[in-house]
């Protein structure tokens, strides 16, 4: 057991009480622990377990699955911005979704577009690829049920790829996705790319009152201003309540400068417990992309459940 490791370090002199170095078998990196960390670690906190929760956990997927099957309200806000970062076009509204726990449809009201947000506004087609995407993720048109439903998009297969590869970054950061040039260098757990990093377990409240764990994987200073094209996850940060080990929170920079693309988005995203299942309660997107032969599009989003 990792701790009991820790306390053999710890008795000989090796570390200090204040901090701790670790490497977990089956992790590319070190992993640097804070004072109350190495304390737990020498109560029965298993620091490999809690590696591999981080790597293995499902809860991000398990609660964006939720959000087809419960009823809530949430607000949205989506803004389109120039090169000086001022608004251009912007999209408000509250909303919410009724379900029965298997059929889900929405009402919406409060709506307020400003400037050349879409292209046709009676059809409302989209101007702007990221409020197309934003549209799609949290926005139901008509009547949907689980029970029948067989394929879940807009006819569009370009779209839903994008999608599922937004998907796997969201619900399993760190895995290599399937996009050229920068799919392998998603994989900041491996050996290849850990050494570009720093791992670090810290004891935290969370919002200033709940206690819990946060995970964090940053890129080193020194390989801060070399070439961008090293890393893409810049950083990434995952909150773990204490006791249970539920995720309440992650934060994520991703940042990338290439001949086909390039991107610099940051992203939050916090679950809540609603009805004895956790789903996400806030989403907040900062990005600004382009992509070879596409306009650049720089676009700040939130969605809120209330």
């Amino acid at each position: 057991m990792i701790y009991r490791y820790l306390i053999l370090l710890f008795l000989l002199g090796k570390i200090s009480s204040s901090s701790a170095q670790v490497e977990v078998e089956g992790f590319g990196g070190i992993i640097n622990l804070d004072s109350i960390t190495v304390t737990a670690s020498r109560a029965g906190f298993d620091v490999a377990d809690f590696v591999d929760l981080v790597l293995k956990d499902k809860s991000f997927y398990q609660a964006f699955t939720n959000l087809r099957h419960h009823s809530y309200e949430f607000s949205n806000q989506i803004d389109i911005l120039d090169k000086k970062n001022q608004v251009t076009a912007s999209y408000r509204s509250q909303a919410r979704q009724n379900s029965d726990g298997d059929c889900r449809s929405m009402e919406e009201w409060d709506r307020e577009v400003k400037g050349k947000f879409f292209k046709n506004v009676k059809k409302k087609k989209h101007k702007y690829y990221t409020a197309k995407l934003y549209d799609r993720l949290f926005f139901t048109k008509d009547t949907v049920c689980e029970s029948v439903r067989i394929y879940e998009g807009d006819g569009d297969p370009k779209q839903e790829g994008h999608i599922n590869k937004l998907k796997q970054l969201v619900f399993s950061p760190g895995e290599k996705i399937n996009v050229p040039i920068i799919g392998k260098k998603m994989e900041i757990f491996e050996p290849k790319m850990a050494k570009y990093y720093d791992y670090e377990i810290n004891s935290v409240l969370y919002k200033e009152a709940q206690p819990a764990y946060v995970f964090s994987a940053k890129v080193k200073p020194t390989y801060h201003h070399r070439k961008k094209d090293k890393t893409v996850i810049k950083s990434l940060q995952t909150y773990f309540d204490k006791t249970s080990f539920q995720v309440l929170a992650r934060d994520y920079r991703l940042q990338y400068s290439g001949a086909l693309f390039d991107f610099d988005v940051t992203m939050r995203i916090e679950l809540q417990k609603v009805n004895g299942q956790y789903i996400p309660a806030f989403l907040s997107y900062d990005g600004n992309w382009k992509v070879a032969i596409k306009k650049r599009e720089r676009v700040r989003f939130s969605m809120r459940v209330k």
